[in-house]
């Protein structure tokens, strides 16, 4: 069983949903306005408690293209469930995801992937630098979910602002670029590293009022060093639904091979 074969499958929606997260804060003579603005943002995440969407996904990546739906159904606290569609609409995979546990299943191959959820599972799993907090900061399109408020800096543009801040991730910078729409939204989301190289670039666009809350329906999501891009658009998007009971889980189908990712990391095909 190759992990690689999961990566066409539930990789592009991790993307959407996982940017670096860092710490910030705030400081010079825009300290009051980014207060206000982080504020606001918090508000927006406060309203929303779940999610359900289906979406369209489009990949492009070292000259092939791909394209796939996918319905995404979230629920707070951390519970967050992809189901990846081929273009016929045929179901390719399932990936579940809980507070502490996750569980990977491929249809085609009638083949599960469980175990305890971390930041190395979703590195091993996906060879993506991105952790658990960041999938929450990009599904609700706020970078600063983490709620650490240091060395944030503001710059007043006529379109907005652009707040600059150091990254968690050694030597690497952000820029987050906020504009008003009667709420402050977050429009582009850029990633450097210490040669000023971009590494990631969200941009959130296409945003309408979901159950009287803003929410992008369209992200498009560019990292240039791996030739890869990313566009996701929302459809039909409900928020503040009630999850039925089996949402988040899902039973061992009959005859499936079951892995324990911990049993899978180091085989030599895992890559």
């Amino acid at each position: 069983m190759v992990l690689r074969k999961i990566v066409c499958y539930i990789l592009p929606i991790f993307i959407f949903f996982g940017c670096a997260v860092t710490k910030t804060g705030m400081e010079g003579t825009g300290a009051v306005d980014a207060k206000s603005i982080l504020s606001d943002l918090r508000v927006q995440y406060a309203l929303v408690d779940s999610i359900s969407t289906w979406m369209k996904v489009g990949i492009q990546s070292r000259g092939q293209n791909e394209e796939i739906r996918a319905s995404l159904y979230y629920q707070k606290p951390d519970k967050f469930r992809v189901d990846a569609r081929g273009p016929f609409n045929e179901p390719r995979a399932i990936f579940i995801a809980t507070e502490e546990t996750f569980k990977m299943f491929l249809v085609a191959e009638n083949e599960l992937i469980r175990g305890e959820l971390s930041d190395e599972v979703i590195k091993g799993l996906f060879n993506f630098d991105f952790r658990i907090s960041d999938i929450r900061s990009a599904i609700f399109a706020n970078p600063f979910l983490d709620g650490n408020v240091e060395h944030i800096t503001m710059e007043k543009r006529s379109s907005g602002y652009l707040l600059r801040r150091p990254s968690t991730r050694p030597e690497y910078r952000e820029e987050i670029y906020i504009s008003h729409k009667g709420e402050m939204i977050v429009d582009r989301w850029i990633i450097f590293d210490i040669r000023g190289n971009i590494i990631q670039d969200a941009r959130f666009s296409k945003y309408q009022e979901i159950g009287g809350i803003l929410r992008p329906l369209k992200a498009v999501i560019s990292r240039p060093l791996d030739q890869t891009t990313i566009s996701i658009e929302s459809i039909d998007p409900e928020i503040n639904t009630e999850l039925g009971d089996n949402t988040f889980t899902f039973p061992i189908p009959s005859g499936a091979k079951v892995y324990e990712f911990s049993e899978l990391k180091n085989a030599p095909n895992a890559q």
